[in-house]
């Protein structure tokens, strides 16, 4: 196992050598780059500026009101047109309640807005660290075939030579050279798939698409276990279960607008006119007026409407109410799904690895025995089978668990 580690670091250090990105800051690019992330801010930003309007509706008006008129029936003295001029001054002063209503709710969507971002982060950061992974996973796999066919290659010449020799029979060879085209054919595989992760690792942080990049951290170095996370304190912080508290509280407050349209209004306004005397000749002057007027409205009776309304509204914010249940339990069923799935696939990684060992040494001792006579090439071509089969779920559990560990920082991270 240690020498097989050893000869697939030299071969990866034999590579092209280009400049090393770790997960961390490869995250950091994608999340600065990313289009989701900047339209969820303009989102926010747009929510903000929405409540300040809100906000603004509580402040007096004041208003500039200019209009001209003629008569073309006139039959009077003086002109038959006129104007006015008249600027006013309004201010609500009970309303219900409905612009408080409004305001409230709005201030809600604001912050719902907020966390609808901390979502968006928290899914481009999982999708950085699935795709910095993948292309982990990719490398470590394309330099596996390489090595696969570096030994077959090696093997198919000892053949090849000892073959022209008489030593080895036309068959080995055969079999070999056949063992050679697979492990070929494999190998163009592993290229395409590495290929595909490139492309997208390049994709979500804006590099050229087909730029060559070296991971600064590989696949297989992952073997802790993460620690699980506080289930309580996870559903109280949970960024879905917020806002579908903070959704609930839009409800009741929606249930109070709608009941203010039904109460009584009272505002003032105070206005100032200017408008020619009248009758309305060359020689008339210019009056000045000006007043204030408290005014006072309310429905009586409207046929229930107002019951109706207030029903309606009261039914929806109970919906509202019931969604914080369910988010509530389907958080605890994703934790305690990625957690076993990280789990299992922890295991799995510390079984492949012991397999793996046993795999490598079964490999050097068949291919020795083979080079000094005293076994078959069968048996070296089930022990190459043997160690590769075992390769690839080596490389595939370390992968799941990586996976299994994005899912998990998904679900859990602030």
């Amino acid at each position: 196992m240690r020498r097989l580690t050893i000869i697939i670091s030299v071969f990866l250090l034999c590579n092209k050598v280009s400049a090393q990105i770790s997960l961390e800051s490869y995250t950091e690019r994608v999340v600065a780059y990313s289009i989701t992330l900047q339209q969820a801010t303009l989102r926010g930003e747009s929510e903000e500026w929405e409540l300040r309007r809100i906000r603004r509706e509580q402040l007096p008006e004041i208003g500039l009101d200019r209009s001209a008129n003629i008569d073309f029936a006139h039959r009077g003295k003086g002109r038959a047109w006129g104007w006015e001029t008249m600027l006013e001054a309004r201010q609500t002063i009970w309303n219900g309640g409905s612009l408080r209503a409004e305001r409230e709710t709005q201030e809600r969507e604001v912050a719902i807005e907020q966390l609808y971002y901390t979502l968006g982060l928290r899914e481009v950061r999982r999708e950085a660290e699935e795709a910095y992974w993948r292309l982990s996973y990719a490398t470590e796999y394309l330099l596996a075939m390489e090595y696969y066919r570096g030994i077959i290659e090696r093997l198919t010449e000892v053949i090849e030579r000892r073959w022209k020799e008489g030593y080895s029979a036309k068959g080995d060879l055969l079999q070999m050279e056949s063992r050679l085209s697979d492990a070929e054919y494999q190998l163009t595989e592993a290229k395409e798939l590495y290929d595909k992760a490139l492309y997208s690792f390049n994709t979500l942080c804006n590099n050229e698409i087909d730029k060559e990049t070296t991971l600064s951290e590989s696949i297989l170095v992952i073997a802790t276990l993460a620690e699980r996370c506080n289930v309580v304190s996870l559903i109280a912080n949970h960024p879905e279960h917020r806002i579908a508290e903070l959704r609930a509280e839009q409800g009741r407050w929606r249930v109070r607008g709608v009941n203010a349209e039904y109460m009584p209004r009272i505002d003032i306004r105070a206005y100032g006119s200017l408008q020619p005397e009248m009758p309305h000749t060359r020689q008339s002057g210019l009056v000045v007026g000006g007043g204030a007027i408290l005014g006072f409205s309310s429905t009586l009776f409207h046929f229930g409407e107002r019951r109706t309304a207030v029903n309606s509204a009261k039914s929806e914010q109970l919906v509202l109410e019931l969604e914080i249940e369910n988010i509530r339990d389907n958080i605890i069923f994703q934790e305690q799904e990625a957690w076993t799935e990280l789990q299992r696939t922890y295991e799995r990684v510390e079984s492949q690895r012991r397999s793996l060992g046993i795999a490598s040494e079964n490999l050097e001792i068949s291919t020795y025995a083979y080079n000094e006579g005293e076994s078959s090439i069968l048996d070296v071509m089930q022990a190459q089978i043997s160690w590769l089969q075992t390769y690839k779920n080596y490389l595939q559990a370390h992968y799941d668990y990586a996976m299994a560990g994005a899912k998990y920082r998904y679900i859990t991270s602030d």
